[in-house]
């Protein structure tokens, strides 16, 4: 079968490799979509999370986020049959083909009608802002701000939205991003390149100095850090900027992951009674939660499907990726 094969950062190729072969109780799924996600690029730039590939030769398969159909089952796998338009979560989804095992049956979940297998291939990262959303339970009355508008805290914004009438203020750096968050619904959005992000939110909403720390109180309920810190990254980081525009015991919702170690003066979250919550993946409630999002229609992921590339085309797929300006979710279709 075709692949897109990862041999080291920057060097995706084009490959043959084997391809599954089933045992009793397995299904071979054609794969139709799958998105690459911000961990890819991590491992794509620096190597990073390599558990997330699957091992092949002298190289791995990336890919988590995806869906597509069943085209062979040996023997029985719960009520699967072959044609079903599923999605589900493993890993080497840079491919013609996955094996989905008994392990995976539970949460292996058929696409509605309407619903394109490109907009399917978004549930896993909807999935991780629906557990971020959750864990911050916004209520209407209160103010929220999320720091990076890539995939993930465009998701956010969209579930927030779903469930309450909260403002929103979105920050990032692309102005594509920007618009799109406002298009989604996001009350202000600010693009950090030309404007102080912190400065500019307490001026929207209120600040006063505390003491004993040198720094001051917001009027923000919860601010999620959906950006992390890049490698080449400098000056003050966006977890920083978060613990300083939150209110006194708000919550601080990490969603991003870091390439580099922070440096964090703590003594604002013992002043502040901050919530400070790192927030990984999903549970299993929440990523079919997610599905019923897409498939009711109350989250509509279409907009955020910026590009579409062959599998043959997987190394350009992952250098736009990259591109904050131009790209928000890439989609490979094998």
């Amino acid at each position: 079968m075709k692949a897109a094969v990862f041999h080291g950062p920057l060097d995706i190729r084009f490959e043959e490799v084997e391809k599954p072969v089933l045992e009793a109780g397995e299904a071979l799924l054609r794969v139709r979509a799958c998105g690459i996600c911000g961990s890819d690029l991590h491992t794509y730039r620096h190597g990073m999370f390599l558990q997330l590939g699957k091992p092949i030769d002298e190289g791995r398969i990336l890919g988590h986020e995806f869906s597509g159909e069943i085209v062979e089952i040996n023997g029985e796998l719960g009520d699967l049959k072959v044609g079903d338009r599923v999605v589900t979560v493993s890993i080497g989804a840079n491919a013609e083909y996955l094996k989905i095992t008994p392990e995976m049956a539970p949460l292996v979940l058929r696409i509605a009608e309407g619903i394109s297998f490109e907009e399917a291939a978004t549930n896993e990262p909807l999935a991780t802002s629906v557990h971020a959303a959750n864990l911050a339970d916004p209520l209407d009355n209160e103010t929220i701000v999320i720091m990076g508008a890539g995939i993930i805290g465009l998701g956010v914004l969209q579930c927030v939205k779903a469930v309450s009438s909260a403002k929103v203020i979105v920050v990032d750096l692309s102005d594509k991003r920007l618009d799109m968050a406002t298009e989604l619904g996001a009350d202000v959005v600010i693009n950090a390149g030309r404007d102080e992000a912190v400065r500019s939110i307490m001026e929207l909403t209120g600040s006063h100095e505390l003491n004993l720390v040198e720094t001051a109180e917001g009027n923000v309920d919860t601010v999620f850090d959906c950006a992390g810190a890049g490698k080449n990254s400098s000056g003050a980081s966006v977890l920083e900027q978060a613990l300083a525009m939150v209110k006194q015991n708000g919550k601080v919702v990490v969603v991003a992951v870091f390439e580099k170690h922070l440096e964090i003066d703590f003594n604002i979250v013992v002043r502040k009674g901050i919530q400070l919550l790192g927030s990984w993946a999903w549970t299993p409630a929440e990523f079919m939660h997610s599905m019923e999002l897409i498939s009711s229609g109350k989250i509509d992921r279409k907009p955020l499907i910026t590009h579409r590339f062959s599998l043959e085309d997987a190394s350009e797929a992952y250098a736009t990726q990259l591109k904050a300006d131009e790209a928000i979710k890439v989609v490979l279709t094998p």
